[in-house]
């Protein structure tokens, strides 16, 4: 998975509801709500989402009474929409948004979910392809750039996500472009010695986890997709055995969808926020270390489990389920996300919200639970003494997809420490073992598969317990 997919942080500040079409409603006057914003001014520039504003209210003790005896409105949820509205109208126009009534279109999801998971994709498809490249570059080319891209991508985002909040597109995209260059640069001191092959590999894989970052956080997928074409082609034709034309065009093309994510850095971006305080940036940075160490325990897991031993002339089998179930992790995810948004902006009683959250977070789990369950299947049946294609390898990376997707849910809700738990104790124990105790590999070959599969069943099954609860909350919404 791409940079971003770990991290959902403050949305850029726009009118209530993601900034859904508005219409015009009336004038605002001097009424109790309208008196209510002018107070909560501040609160209102501030805040993460709707919920923020609603919890606030709460806080002071206006409930869904209150809230329908004082302001005439039928819930605390109703009153903060109405409340951000008239912060952002500039005392002119009272607006609500436009909440369409059959809620999220299959067709726009899936064609959204596809570009999204394109971009995650890309890295990993170039890297499979371009495999035979790499076969003899040092390890610390390959696999430490592999962590330190993955970790550094998704510190960086969460940075971006705020930059993008506070400041704007173009200081997104501008601290994106910084963090990288300066992870590029350390990393440059750290290769002295490798040779030459390592420094351009390396340089490749940064590049890549780059352009993901920034096109996921500056919300520029298509563009960023399109200039990326050129890129699985020239993988392709590596694969293909096409030798130095293939490699040049690859080169080329990674340099060509570079310029184009970062395209918004030479933009003059017209709004504006004040500066941040030092303390808002040290708690920021705690957070984004958090977030790296969830990334790099994902690309460590991904590298143990699905890319050891891999040969650099054959797609593994193995990679196989990463390929089609990030689309699929991404398509579940991005239409609970947009189901809850609708069920948010439509309905007024929280009662009914409850309801909803509930009946959709149990369809979800229940997808969530499908690789898991299909792991734990083609495992038992190994364990059994059958032999269904593939083993314990198909096993391992159906298990490590499920664990990507319980990961992303526990994350994107605020749990990034037990996402970071649920992704490096696997990877830490069959590391561990491997590495202090190589005569049992040695003894049993298939024991290596067998553990990687048994840690993978242990960390999902809680993972799975844990997002179901977090998915049912409605406070891990804000």
């Amino acid at each position: 998975m791409s940079a971003d997919s770990l991290v959902v942080v403050p949305m850029q500040r726009k009118p209530p509801l993601s900034g859904e079409p508005l219409r015009f409603v009336g004038r605002v006057g001097t009424d109790p709500v309208s008196a209510l914003a002018d107070r909560m001014r501040d609160d209102c520039v501030g805040a993460v989402d709707v919920d923020e504003i609603a919890a606030i209210l709460e806080a002071n003790g206006i409930n869904d009474r209150v809230a329908d005896r004082e302001y005439g409105v039928p819930s605390v949820f109703a009153l903060a929409s109405r409340v951000i509205a008239r912060t952002y109208d500039n005392a002119e126009t009272l607006t609500y948004p436009a909440v369409p009534a059959d809620g999220p279109r299959v067709r726009t999801v899936v064609v959204d979910t596809l570009v999204r998971a394109f971009i995650y994709l890309t890295p990993l498809a170039i890297g499979l392809g371009a495999s035979a490249q790499v076969d003899g570059v040092a390890g610390l080319a390959t696999t430490g750039t592999l962590l330190l891209g993955w970790g550094g991508g998704q510190a960086l985002s969460y940075l971006g996500y705020r930059a993008l909040s506070e400041h704007g597109t173009t200081a997104a995209a501008r601290l994106l472009g910084a963090g990288f260059a300066g992870l590029a640069a350390l990393w440059s001191v750290a290769l002295i010695g490798t040779g030459g092959r390592a420094y351009l590999v390396a340089a490749v894989q940064l590049a890549l986890f780059a352009v993901a970052s920034v096109a996921l956080v500056t919300n520029r997928e298509r563009p960023v997709l399109a200039a990326a074409a050129p890129c699985w082609l020239a993988a392709a034709g590596i694969a293909a055995g096409w030798g130095r034309p293939a490699v040049v065009a690859l080169l080329v093309s990674v340099a060509t969808v570079l310029a184009v994510a970062y395209l918004p850095v030479v933009h003059r971006d017209p709004t504006r926020r004040g500066r941040r305080r030092w303390r808002s940036w040290r708690y920021d940075a705690g957070y984004a270390l958090l977030y790296g160490l969830v990334g790099t325990g994902q690309a460590a897991l991904l590298r143990t489990v699905a890319l050891d031993g891999v040969a650099p002339h054959r797609l593994p089998v193995e990679a196989v389920p990463l390929l089609l179930g990030v689309p699929l992790i991404e398509l579940t995810l991005v239409w609970h996300q947009r189901r809850i948004a609708h069920a948010r902006a439509s309905l007024a009683d929280r009662f009914a919200f409850d309801r909803r959250l509930s009946g959709i977070s149990a369809g979800t789990v229940a997808v969530l639970s499908l690789p898991v369950v299909a792991g734990a299947l083609v495992a038992g049946a190994v364990w059994l003494g059958a032999h269904p294609p593939g083993g314990q390898a198909v096993a391992a990376a159906v298990l490590l997809t499920g664990v990507y997707a319980l990961c992303l849910v526990l994350a994107a809700h605020g749990r990034a420490g037990t996402a970071a738990v649920v992704v490096w104790w696997p990877t830490l124990l069959v590391t561990g073992v491997g590495h202090w105790a190589p005569a049992l590999v040695e003894v049993a070959p298939a024991f290596a598969e067998t553990l990687a599969v048994a840690t993978l069943l242990g960390a999902a099954l809680p993972g799975l317990v844990v997002a179901a609860l977090v998915l049912r909350d409605p406070e891990s919404y804000r």
